[in-house]
């Protein structure tokens, strides 16, 4: 994470278990940390979706893999909306008055729109806070859930467990649990180390 144009940034590489990555993506907090511009781009199969536009004319845009064309569709704005990592600042900013009636608005990009989420806790203890994400509706019980663990003291996430939007190696979606533990965290990015970052090809598949 860094500053770029007076904008927080996020630079994110995904990597083969062989350390190539093979896809892209950058998160720009443009009108909110929880709703903020970003764009995906996975080489594997050309997939790629994100969110870009002027304050009061975004667009959100979805291509399904390389030979599909890129659908997209103005982007309103509602009340609540969460757009990609954005659910993780909307948890923060709330942390000590997270309500369970409040519905959150979370962009689905291949719906070019959003699906209604409701927010609760589920458990907590001296140290960690665990809280879900799961679809507003009768439903929901069928439709998977998004799980999170946070740190109480810091209000750090710990773990993520949920869809992803980085597919599988045939184009699928695909429940993952990706870990933050303290122990990783490194100190941030010359901007020589990000722009070797960004200059870094994707590979179109990852060596067996």
């Amino acid at each position: 994470m860094f500053d770029q144009n007076d904008q927080r940034t996020r630079l994110v590489l995904y990597r083969c278990p062989s350390g190539q990555p093979f896809a892209r993506k950058w998160v720009r907090d443009v009108s909110s940390a929880s709703a903020p511009d970003f764009d995906l781009i996975d080489a594997r199969t050309g997939y790629r979706e994100g969110v870009s536009g002027p304050p009061g004319a975004r667009k959100v845009y979805v291509q399904e893999n390389d030979h599909s064309p890129m659908r997209s569709a103005p982007l309103d704005m509602p009340v609540n909306a969460v757009i990609d990592a954005g659910f993780d600042a909307y948890v923060r900013e709330h942390f000590d008055s997270l309500d369970p009636q409040v519905r959150l608005a979370f962009l689905v990009p291949s719906r070019l729109g959003y699906l209604g989420l409701r927010l609760a806790d589920t458990s907590s203890d001296a140290g960690t806070r665990r809280i879900r994400l799961s679809l507003d509706a009768w439903y929901s019980f069928a439709a998977p859930s998004i799980d999170l663990i946070y740190d109480t003291a810091d209000r750090r996430l710990m773990q993520f467990k949920g869809i992803s939007n980085i597919h599988d190696a045939n184009g699928g979606s695909q429940t993952v649990r990706i870990e933050f533990p303290a122990s990783a965290e490194q100190p941030a990015p010359t901007v020589q180390d990000i722009r070797q970052a960004a200059d870094l090809p994707l590979v179109n598949r990852c060596p067996p």
